[in-house]
């Protein structure tokens, strides 16, 4: 069975440059995150694989017998649950909710203001839809098909969280949506012709209508390109609106971070923390958390109910794609939490979150 990371992409180019530096033009000396050209983690590192680790990785995942996916807790992927919505639907529900649309996109719905993280409704996540990882679960829904969208929250530059397609779809769709980005991605969208776009650091705060909008830290990287590895910024979102305090992880490995995120922003009523694409641990850890990492970061940044994304839609690395569902069983149990504390939605499922 042949695996394709989604960002493999970038992290192949990412080698070949790792040693090219560009300006940084939002170098800050005084922001320990900030660098002349780009952007590390908040302990000062980066992620960073040789490229004698990725042939490893493609080495090992090759010459062992990897369990075909989905694995053993859904048969096949025509058995993934899913719910499906036409034009109309999405827009009944009720003022606080939370709707999976799959990977790491994500409607939160608070008293009349709608959130979406990192929309993505593409076939491919890739830049070019005829190669790249294809969608095993197909899209529960369509731009069309959206109701008023507020505010877009994107995480990061990898191309499973920022998806050209759906985000011009979008802008055309409803171009009174308000684009919130990491810094270093203002320049990309508005030359996609996003008019209406604004740029983050870590720690900084967007209020719209008296909803605050907060790009906070993740343990992670960036790039789309030959030239731009950590050039842009990477984070997680929260929303703090007078009803609702919500946390969108981003892609992110485990680190300090959320318990700083948990005393500065937290508690949260509701979050959406990744849990897949996260074997082989050697390769990934940095990167990507696992189940058991993901409930601790719940824990960390004091939230009352969770739900997991970034699985169960790309076949982006070794693990079965189904393998979340018993992995998150195992970590809730170890860390004695109910079942309901943290739960894994099925494609297109709303939950109510107050």
């Amino acid at each position: 069975m042949k695996y394709v990371v989604a960002g493999v992409f970038s992290i192949i180019l990412g080698f070949v440059i790792q040693g090219c530096a560009t300006s940084n033009r939002h170098f800050d000396s005084g922001k320990p995150h900030h660098r002349p050209d780009g952007f590390v983690n908040s302990d000062g590192t980066t992620v960073s694989k040789s490229f004698s680790d990725l042939l490893r990785w493609y080495r090992e995942r090759h010459g062992k017998d990897l369990p075909p996916p989905p694995g053993e807790f859904i048969a096949r992927y025509e058995d993934f649950p899913q719910q499906a919505f036409d034009k109309g639907q999405l827009a009944n529900f009720s003022s606080q909710t939370a709707t999976w649309l799959g990977h790491a996109t994500v409607m939160v719905r608070t008293n009349g203001f709608t959130i979406l993280t990192d929309p993505h409704f593409s076939v491919r996540a890739f830049p070019v839809q005829w190669m790249g990882p294809a969608r095993k679960v197909q899209s529960p829904t369509r731009v069309e098909h959206l109701p008023k969208i507020d505010a877009v929250v994107i995480s990061h530059s990898h191309y499973d969280h920022l998806d050209y397609n759906t985000v011009i779809k979008l802008t055309k769709q409803q171009p009174d949506i308000l684009f919130l980005v990491p810094l270093g991605l203002e320049k990309l969208l508005k030359g996609w012709g996003v008019e209406r776009v604004k740029e983050l650091d870590w720690w900084e705060t967007h209020t719209i209508a008296g909803n605050q909008i907060t790009f906070v830290p993740a343990y992670h990287w960036s790039a789309r390109t030959l030239a731009d590895r950590n050039k842009s910024l990477w984070g997680g979102w929260t929303l703090k609106s007078p009803d609702l305090n919500f946390y969108f992880s981003g892609d992110t490995g485990y680190s300090r971070d959320f318990d700083e995120i948990g005393k500065r922003l937290g508690p949260f009523d509701f979050s959406a923390i990744a849990v897949g694409a996260y074997e082989p641990r050697w390769f990934m850890k940095a990167q990507h958390v696992n189940p058991d990492e993901a409930v601790q970061i719940h824990k960390d940044v004091g939230s009352k109910r969770s739900m997991g994304i970034h699985w169960g839609t790309f076949e982006l690395t070794d693990e079965p794609l189904d393998q979340p569902i018993g992995d998150l069983q195992k970590a809730l149990g170890k860390h004695s939490l109910q079942k309901e504390a943290f739960e894994l939605l099925a494609h297109g499922q709303t939950m109510n979150i107050r």
